[in-house]
């Protein structure tokens, strides 16, 4: 397998034709032919479905031109990062993230990244959930791991996990006596949640929970971050909704409880900005792919 191999598949798979593919590529068609051909023998599958009037990627075909693209701009990229590594420079990447995924999800992520990227220097910036994509949007982080709350056009985003929501409870509290809740057992309750803003807001879901369920929340303690909340929790001030990675922050004196009315699911993804080309970017979320496949994104 060589790079020209690659580019050849990609422009196939581009133009969807080979005739159109070999004129992009100023090549003949039977040159270019015999090369994804080659390519295929070499993986030992097919890449691409191809009669006189269809040409089509199987799915072993779509998986591989992720890479083959990933591949193809590392290669792009390389003189320049050969220059800066000269110079005294590393290549490196900035993850963000936020306290509620520290535990469960960037250690695998960024393993996953450093496994085939050993030689890339990842830096890790933890910002607050509230923030959302202004870290990304004023080009701090190359990349974030957090809890998606609304889409923005400037953002792409790969949800790893949809997570169900639970009840954090003071330690001894009497609704520990009960295996799991309904919303509706919280009517008496302190609420103790991320501030409710205008339009579509952390603390506007928990409004939302509680207003499905029939009540108003009695009072409602804002705190700036997650594990804020959780200490307050702790703390005796009140109970709050929050996702089940909430669990793994390991806050003292704190008790989780299944709320078995709630369908809705809280997005942990990771977001990157549409238009960036760094190819480090593209390896970091096609490994979060490969940790996380779509279709283990629910959470039982």
């Amino acid at each position: 397998m060589d790079v020209r191999q690659l580019r050849y598949f990609v422009a196939v798979a581009d133009e969807l034709s080979f005739r159109r593919a070999a004129d992009r590529l100023h090549v003949a068609q039977p040159a270019l032919s015999r090369q994804i051909q080659q390519l295929e023998d070499r993986l030992g599958v097919l890449l691409v479905e191809r009669d006189k009037r269809h040409v089509a990627l199987t799915p072993a075909g779509d998986a591989v031109l992720k890479q083959a693209r990933t591949v193809l701009g590392l290669m792009q990229q390389l003189p320049g990062l050969a220059q800066r590594a000269a110079a005294g420079c590393s290549a490196h990447l900035r993850v963000g993230f936020i306290s509620l995924v520290a535990s469960e999800f960037l250690p695998m992520l960024v393993r996953g990244f450093r496994s085939e990227f050993p030689n890339v220097d990842v830096k890790l910036n933890e910002f607050q959930v509230l923030q959302q994509f202004e870290p990304l949007l004023r080009e701090d982080i190359d990349v974030a791991i957090l809890r998606l709350l609304k889409p923005d056009a400037a953002i792409a985003s790969y949800v790893i996990q949809r997570q169900r929501f639970v009840v954090a409870l003071p330690e001894g509290h009497p609704l520990c006596r009960s295996e799991s809740l309904a919303v509706g057992d919280l009517a008496c309750e302190d609420f103790v949640s991320l501030p409710a803003g205008p339009g579509k807001s952390f603390g506007g879901l928990t409004l939302r929970f509680c207003r499905d369920a029939g009540f108003e929340p009695r009072a409602m303690h804002d705190v700036g971050d997650s594990q804020a909340m959780l200490g307050m929790v702790g703390a005796g001030v009140g109970v709050a909704i929050v996702p089940e990675a909430a669990r793994h922050l390991h806050t003292d004196g704190v008790e989780y409880r299944p709320l078995n009315d709630l369908e809705e699911r809280a997005e942990i993804a990771i977001a990157w900005r549409a238009q960036d080309t760094n190819p480090l970017v593209g390896g970091f979320v096609d490994a979060a792919r490969r940790s996380f496949p779509a279709q283990f994104a629910m959470s039982p």
